[in-house]
């Protein structure tokens, strides 16, 4: 009995943000766990990877989103589980931000992870039980160290860090108010994941490492057992919880 808690076979399981370096990470390892998995992302939608379907979709736009919401219902019969992974944000210095993108940072990374949850958990209560999965940052948690980043090296934004802080305790607050509808609501910090956009900077790499007690950065097969665990029956009598995946670096 115990060795099937944490298969998804059957379980239908939208997305967002699903192919990006952590979302398609996640996406696959769901997919080799059973689950019919939708991706859902605004470019580079493409694969061949059984059990995953991808649409293309900016989660930004309330009724594109629920076009796909009815439209997975249509084929489908139902939406067992929604991973909120999506972000759009800009890394600007706190000398570049304004109000309008303070504004687009914000909505970029938090507001849809409100309405996308919105409009999934209410077909969610219909069925009487369901699963969110939010995806936030170890930036929501704690304050960026400037003096780690060298020039040409930006960390996160302002809007950023409080948006996913945002996250964490709509998280919260969503497990509260959906317990009723049967529907569990959980978040997953991810620390220090960082994929390669630039040159290579080993004095950058060799400081961070420094900060971690495990001595590395994270590679990103190593954030699907949360999602797997969150949304699977080994986690059901688990909600409104966060999940730091982040070798250690918060504990100092």
């Amino acid at each position: 009995m115990f060795k099937d808690l944490f298969r998804l076979s059957g379980k239908v399981i939208i997305i967002t943000g699903g192919m990006g370096y952590l979302g398609r990470a996640i996406s696959e390892g769901l997919s080799e766990f059973g689950a019919h998995v939708i991706v859902l992302g605004r470019r580079n939608l493409q694969g061949s990877i059984a059990n995953i379907e991808y649409i293309e979709c900016d989660v930004q736009n309330d009724l594109a989103f629920q076009r796909v919401v009815d439209d997975v219902l249509i084929r489908h019969g139902k939406i067992d589980a929604l991973v909120n992974n999506a972000n759009s944000s800009n890394r600007e210095t706190w000398g570049e931000i304004d109000a309008e993108k303070w504004r687009a940072g914000f909505e970029g990374t938090l507001t849809h992870v409100f309405s996308c949850s919105k409009i999934v958990a209410a077909h969610m209560a219909k069925n009487g039980q369901g699963v969110i999965v939010n995806n936030a940052s170890l930036f929501g948690i704690l304050a960026p160290k400037a003096n780690m980043y060298p020039e040409g090296i930006r960390g996160p934004a302002a809007h950023h860090a409080a948006a996913k802080a945002g996250v964490i305790q709509l998280t919260k607050f969503l497990a509260a108010e959906l317990a009723k509808d049967g529907i569990r609501v959980n978040v997953v910090t991810p620390g220090w994941f960082p994929q390669k956009r630039g040159p290579d900077r080993p004095d950058f790499m060799a400081n961070v490492n420094e900060r971690i007690p495990m001595g590395r950065i994270g590679q990103a097969s190593e954030i699907v057992g949360a999602f797997v665990f969150l949304l699977s029956d080994a986690s059901s009598y688990i909600t409104g919880q966060n999940i730091i995946v982040d070798g250690g670096y918060s504990i100092w």
